[in-house]
């Protein structure tokens, strides 16, 4: 938990600092990833994760269900995290202590790189 209130703060750092409203920084395999899944996220973080560039999917607080995923830079789902009465897939299982946020990519409907 207190990992997941860090990324928030990380996030809104981030996007204080300067957001641009475009998506050509993001692999279009992400983009494509962001389009699919919009409806049930509302943040992706492009992060680093054992020296590799992968993007993480922040499911819907208002949503009971929500999950995590965790995608590769050419848009396979590496991992997905929580769900109802699921600790995700089980994969990748040290990504929350681990990785390091590099940037916030799209927020609720917005590019913000």
């Amino acid at each position: 938990m207190k990992r997941i209130f860090s990324i928030i703060i990380m996030a809104a750092c981030l996007c204080m600092a300067g957001c641009d409203d475009t998506s050509s920084n993001v692999p279009s395999a992400i983009r494509s990833r962001i389009s699919q899944y919009s409806n049930l996220i509302q943040r992706v973080d492009e992060c680093q994760y054992h020296s590799n560039t992968v993007y993480f999917f922040c499911g819907r607080s208002d949503i009971s269900n929500s999950k995590d995923y965790l995608f590769s830079a050419n848009g396979t789902l590496m991992a997905t995290f929580g769900g109802f009465g699921s600790p995700g897939s089980g994969n990748c299982a040290d990504f929350y202590e681990t990785a390091r946020v590099v940037r916030v990519v799209w927020s609720n409907g917005t590019y913000l790189y």
